[in-house]
């Protein structure tokens, strides 16, 4: 949260200092945006973990575990134009799940009693926020394209604990991995102004980390129409399909998280 209010503050700062220049910006364009709103995707979440003595089955939280594949995620994002054709963007989200499954039964084998006991627990948190500066081009009176480079930071923390116990007989095995990395970011933008009142935008970025003890990728693509009823606000809906792919190692072990989600999104955006 310290980390939103930073980036937000920066933006807002930079947005109220670039409003002095009076040159005519892009249509599709404002001086200052600001977005905040819910992210209701279906989310598909694997994870798995190796390490000493614990072999690494993957963890299905929606199948394995029974837990819900939609969840809502708080998002926001600011976009800040310095130069009337270039400009500052960040973003990011926070994403948390914890799930958990009991076996506790009796199975029969070739007529014998197997009392069976057993147990898996999984915790998942991951953080992501972005910032770019972003480069936009002028093809015609309504629409601009873009190009931007920048970073992101992600911190991912998981554990698996898991345990099974057959006739008195026990085993239990624990893995954790956690981790954090800057990573370079890429991304293209298109925008278009229909009138005064409706516009629509589309977005792709890409992230990837081939090295070091937090490695993988995250891709990014949102497709999305915004009414501004009043001058300085409105709302914006969007669709958004993220693929995320990380591994983070720890000493001896090794951790693996799979996200999958995508889904619409509501938002109240607030321009200047």
């Amino acid at each position: 949260m310290k980390l939103q209010g930073m980036l937000c503050r920066s933006a807002v700062a930079l947005g109220v200092s670039a409003a002095a220049a009076h040159a005519e910006i892009p249509a599709p364009l404002d001086r200052l945006a600001i977005s905040f709103g819910d992210f209701y995707p279906t989310v598909e979440t694997r994870v798995s973990a190796n390490g000493p003595g614990v072999v690494g089955s993957e963890v299905d939280f929606q199948h394995d575990l029974g837990l819900s594949e939609h969840r809502s995620l708080p998002a926001f994002r600011v976009d800040a134009l310095l130069f009337d054709s270039q400009g500052l963007s960040f973003g990011g989200y926070t994403y948390s799940k914890q799930a958990s499954a009991r076996l506790d039964r009796d199975l029969v084998f070739d007529d014998d009693v197997f009392r069976v006991n057993a147990f898996v627990d999984a915790k998942l948190t991951l953080r992501a926020y972005h910032a770019e500066w972003r480069w936009w081009l002028t093809p015609d009176d309504n629409d601009v394209v873009g190009v931007g480079l920048g970073g992101a930071w992600y911190d991912l923390r998981g554990t698996i604990d898991g345990g099974l116990s057959i006739n008195g007989g026990s085993v239990h095995g624990r893995g954790s991995a956690e981790g954090d990395a800057i990573a370079p970011l890429v991304s293209f933008g298109w925008r278009h102004s229909f009138n005064d009142a409706w516009r629509a935008y589309a977005d792709l970025s890409g992230v990837r980390k081939p090295f070091g003890t937090l490695q993988g990728h995250l891709v990014n693509g949102t497709l999305g129409i915004e009414y501004m009823p009043w001058k300085n606000a409105g709302f914006a809906l969007e669709y958004s399909a993220n693929d995320l792919d990380l591994k983070a190692t720890k000493e001896s072990w090794e951790g693996r998280a799979r996200i999958h989600f995508y889904g619409p999104a509501a938002l109240v955006r607030v321009r200047l």
